[in-house]
């Protein structure tokens, strides 16, 4: 056992026993369940019955062949392109004229900021009544100005811009307060010398601000991807993936199969393929974006 009285042991030993509290939940939260989907994924399993059968492959292959699978995942798709680009497009302009004002700044970045800190499922709920075909704002103003009515929530393209322009509200506040915040940053001797090499506007754009930025833009590019990608909450509320499945994407179709039908085997295969999807969207939008804004 000499080999426990080595300095280089006992710091291992000891630096082990400083990580187990967070190893534990990190095992018990994530890795278990995680493993014990996977297996989920190989059977029959309907959440009720206390036995199951083995079926490899056939949820994923079934999956693979089903026609509203493909269509859940063309939605997922849609939905996370236009919920990331245009808060971020929409966050870097009001951020850059924001940088230009001192008097009541953070005024409008708290104001624009309780956009993101208010809950989805009560934003959600006030923009089904600001939707709604006979008494929302919206149908009203139209009324106003002499247009017919639309039917927001009821029409397979109208409801997905619903969902989409609730979620690109919620993001936008946080893509303003960050952005404002790098903008502040910047070295106002480089952009001195920028502005005397002649440098404005879209030169200045493209060669001072988005690469002085770039860490904060990459950071929002991923982390609202991965939220669109697990939304679920404004789906629910507001349309409930309906009509006809034009607003079901792949997480609110993951709900139905598991605790709707109870077809447990098929939603955890489902749930590993979800995975998967999150970790190629986020590598590939991490590759890009660092393409993009490289210095």
């Amino acid at each position: 056992m000499a080999w426990l009285k080595s300095k280089n042991v006992k710091d291992n030993l000891w630096a082990f026993a400083l990580l187990l509290p967070t190893l534990v939940p990190l095992v018990v939260f994530w890795i278990y369940p995680l493993t014990k989907s996977l297996q989920i994924s190989f059977t029959d399993w309907n959440y009720i019955s206390p036995t199951y059968n083995y079926v490899m492959m056939e949820n994923y292959t079934n999956l693979f062949s089903d026609a509203f699978f493909a269509k859940v995942l063309m939605n997922t798709i849609v939905f996370t392109f236009f919920t990331v680009v245009p808060p971020i497009l929409i966050g870097l302009y009001v951020a850059t004229k924001l940088s230009k004002i001192k008097t009541l700044r953070n005024f409008f970045l708290a104001s624009t900021f309780s956009s993101w800190m208010a809950p989805t499922v009560v934003v959600s709920m006030v923009w089904v009544g600001i939707f709604d075909r006979d008494s929302g704002i919206v149908n009203t103003l139209l009324k106003g100005i002499g247009l017919e009515p639309i039917e927001w929530l009821g029409g397979r393209t109208t409801a997905m811009i619903v969902v989409i322009v609730v979620t690109i509200w919620q993001y936008v506040g946080l893509a303003i307060l960050l952005l404002t915040s790098s903008l502040a940053k910047l070295d106002p001797e480089v952009e001195k010398a920028n502005a005397l090499d002649g440098g404005k506007g879209l030169r200045k754009l493209l060669k001072i601000t988005l690469p002085a930025i770039s860490p904060i833009l990459v950071f929002l590019f991923i982390f609202f991807t991965l939220n669109s990608l697990k939304a679920y909450d404004q789906i629910y509320i507001i349309t409930q993936g309906g009509p006809s499945g034009a607003t079901s994407t792949i997480l609110y179709y993951f709900y139905v199969l598991a605790f709707e039908w109870f077809e447990t085997g098929p939603a955890s295969a489902l749930a590993i393929i979800f995975l998967v999807l999150c970790l190629l969207i986020s590598a590939l939008n991490y590759i890009l974006s660092k393409f993009l804004f490289r210095r």
